[in-house]
C-alpha cells in the first residue's frame, strides 16, 4: 500500500488508504472471531455428555457461558489487541488522529463481542459443531449482507437521515464505514447508536445462551407431538420406508460408504429449494425489466455469491464423515473391514458429487441464462464478443467447478488430519478460497509497481484475467495431488493417529473435569 499508493496520492492520503485498509483486515478479524473460537465450546460439551457435571456444582448458567466464551477466545482476543498498535502507525504518516483511531479500536472491540456472542449462541443452540458452524455463518451474513440488500432493495432506504441509521444500526459494514469513511463526515451520534446496538444485540445473546445452557443440560421427556413432528421431519429427510429400502440395496452393492454418507436427503433438498427461490426470483425480475435488468454489477456479484456460498457449505461437509467417525472410534472399525482407503475416499467423493453436482449444473445453466440476457439487452451477440466480461465468464466457468472438487478433495484429507470437522474446513477454505486471492493481489501490486517504475508489466484486463484463473490453477493442482498422494499412502497413518489424540484429549478433559469437581464437592470425592 505504501509503495503503490505513495505514487498518486500526499502523504496525509496515503495514511489515510493504509488506515482504512488495515481497519478494514481487523474489522474482518473481529468478525471471524466467533466462527473460528466459540462456535463449538458449549455443543462439544453436550455431545460428550459432560455439560451436566459443570452444573452439579454451584455453577450458575452464566459461568458456564461466560467462562467457557472467554477461555475459548482468549488466544485470538490477545492476537487482535496486539495488532491494535499496527492500526495506530498511520498516525506517524498523517491524514487520522487520535480520535479515528480510538473510533477504530472501540468498534473492533465491540464486533469482536458480538461475533464471540453469535458463536455463543448458536454453540447453546445447536448439538452439532458443523450445525453451530452454520448458525454463525448466516446469523452474521445476515446482519452484514443480508441488512444492506433488503435495505437497498427491498426498502429503498437511502440517504443519511435518522431512518437509515435506525435501520443499519444492527450492521457491522455500516459501522466500518462510519469508521473507514475517511475524511468522517457523518456525525457523532450515529456511530454511538451503531455501537450501542451492537453491544446491545451481543448481549442479548449471551443472555439467551445462558438461559438456554441452564436449562438444556436435563433430560426432558418429550411430548407427543414434539415425536410426531420429530418422526415425519425424519421420513421427509430419508424419504419413505421403500425408497430407503431401494437406495440400500442399490448402493450397498456399489460403495457402502457412499450409502452410509449419502442417506440423508436434507441438505440436498434444501440447496434445491434455495436455487428453485433464486431462479424464480431472476426470472421474474427479467421479466418485469427486460431491458435494464440483468445489469453488469448484477452479472459479476450473483455468481461470485452463488459460488461463494457453495463452496463455504461444500467446506463445510466434506470432512464430516470421515472427522466424526475418527472422533468416535468407527473409522478404525471400518478399516477392519476388506473396505480400502481407496474405497471410502470413493465414496466419499461420490456421495458428494451426487449432492452438490447437479446444483453445480443447474446453477451453471442459470448463470448461462443470465449471459445471454445480459448480451441480449447490451447489443447482442457483437456485442458479446467485443465485452471485456467474456473473459472472465471463460475463466469462471473454468475455475469454479476445479475450485469445488479441490474443497472437496481436500476436505476428505483435512476431516483426516485435523482434530475435529471445524478446523478441517477452515484448513481447506484457506488452502482453496483465500491463498489464490492473496497471489492474485500480491501479483497485481507488483505489476503495478513495476510498470510505474520500469515501464513493464501493464496490468491490461487480459492480463488480469489470466493472472486471476492461474493464481487459482496452480495451487488448487498442487494441493489436489498432494491430498491425492496422502490419502493413497498414509490414509491409514493419519486414521490412527488423528483418533489417538481425538481420545486422548477427551479423557484429560474429563479427568480435569473429575478433578474440578472434587476439589468443589468434596462429598464426590469416593465416586
Amino acid at each position: 500500500m505504501f509503495l503503490v499508493v505513495g505514487r498518486w496520492s500526499t502523504l496525509s492520503r496515503m495514511g489515510s488508504e493504509i488506515f482504512s485498509a488495515l481497519g478494514g483486515f481487523g474489522i474482518f478479524y473481529a468478525l471471524l472471531t466467533g466462527p473460528l473460537a466459540t462456535v463449538d465450546c458449549l455443543s462439544r460439551e453436550r455431545r460428550e455428555g459432560t455439560l451436566g457435571l459443570l452444573f452439579l456444582t454451584d455453577l450458575k448458567g452464566y459461568d458456564v457461558v461466560l467462562g467457557k466464551m472467554v477461555a475459548a477466545s482468549f488466544h485470538m482476543v490477545l492476537g487482535l489487541t496486539a495488532a491494535l498498535p499496527l492500526l495506530a502507525l498511520p498516525l506517524l504518516v498523517g491524514g487520522i488522529n487520535l480520535a479515528q483511531f480510538a473510533r477504530l479500536a472501540l468498534a473492533i472491540a465491540d464486533i469482536t463481542m458480538l461475533s464471540l456472542a453469535v458463536g455463543v449462541l448458536a454453540s447453546a443452540l445447536m448439538d452439532s459443531s458443523r450445525g453451530a458452524l452454520a448458525l454463525t455463518l448466516a446469523i452474521l451474513l445476515l446482519l452484514c449482507v443480508g441488512l444492506p440488500l433488503l435495505g437497498e432493495a427491498v426498502f429503498k432506504i437511502h440517504g443519511n437521515g435518522v431512518g437509515p441509521a435506525l435501520f443499519y444500526s444492527a450492521c457491522p459494514l455500516y459501522t466500518a464505514g462510519l469508521c473507514l469513511d475517511l475524511p468522517l463526515r457523518e456525525p457523532l451520534w450515529k456511530y454511538w447508536i451503531n455501537l450501542g446496538c451492537l453491544h446491545g444485540l451481543a448481549w442479548a445473546c449471551l443472555a439467551i445462551a445462558c438461559i438456554w445452557t441452564a436449562k438444556s443440560w436435563r433430560d426432558q421427556p418429550v411430548s407427543t407431538r414434539l415425536a410426531r413432528w420429530t418422526e415425519r421431519v425424519r421420513a421427509w429427510r430419508r424419504g419413505s420406508v421403500r425408497a430407503r429400502s431401494k437406495w440400500r440395496e442399490r448402493m450397498l452393492e456399489k460403495n457402502p460408504i457412499a450409502w452410509l454418507e449419502g442417506r440423508d436427503r436434507l441438505q440436498e433438498r434444501t440447496l434445491w429449494c434455495l436455487f428453485l427461490l433464486t431462479a424464480t426470483y431472476c426470472t421474474l425480475r427479467h421479466l418485469h425489466s427486460p431491458k435494464t435488468w440483468p445489469n453488469e454489477e448484477s452479472m459479476v456479484l450473483w455468481p461470485w455469491w452463488a459460488h461463494f456460498v457453495l463452496c463455504i457449505w461444500l467446506g463445510v461437509q466434506a470432512p464430516r464423515r470421515l472427522a466424526d467417525d475418527k472422533h468416535s472410534g468407527a473409522l478404525e472399525l471400518m478399516l477392519c473391514t476388506p473396505l480400502s482407503a481407496r474405497a471410502m475416499v470413493r465414496g466419499n467423493m461420490s456421495a458428494l458429487r451426487g449432492r452438490y453436482g447437479p446444483v453445480l449444473l443447474a446453477l451453471a445453466g442459470l448463470d448461462g441464462f443470465l449471459v445471454f440476457a445480459y448480451f441480449r439487452v447490451h447489443g447482442g451477440w457483437p456485442g458479446l464478443l467485443h465485452n471485456s466480461l467474456l473473459q472472465l465468464f471463460v475463466w469462471a466457468a473454468v475455475i469454479c467447478p476445479i475450485q469445488l472438487y479441490a474443497i472437496a478433495r481436500l476436505g476428505i484429507y483435512h476431516g483426516l488430519k485435523e482434530a475435529n470437522s471445524i478446523r478441517a474446513t477452515f484448513a481447506s477454505l484457506w488452502r482453496v478460497g483465500l491463498l489464490p486471492w492473496i497471489l492474485f493481489f500480491a501479483f497485481i501490486l507488483v505489476c503495478d509497481f513495476y510498470a510505474s517504475r520500469f515501464r513493464v508489466l501493464r496490468p491490461t484486463e487480459t492480463l488480469v484475467y489470466a493472472a486471476w484463473g492461474l493464481c487459482h490453477l496452480l495451487p488448487l493442482t498442487w494441493f489436489v495431488a498432494n491430498s491425492h498422494w496422502h490419502l493413497s499412502r498414509d490414509f491409514r497413518t493419519l486414521a490412527a493417529s488423528g483418533t489417538r489424540v481425538a481420545w486422548y484429549r477427551r479423557l484429560g478433559d474429563l479427568a480435569r473435569k473429575l478433578a474440578f469437581l472434587r476439589q468443589a464437592k468434596p462429598e464426590l470425592r469416593p465416586v
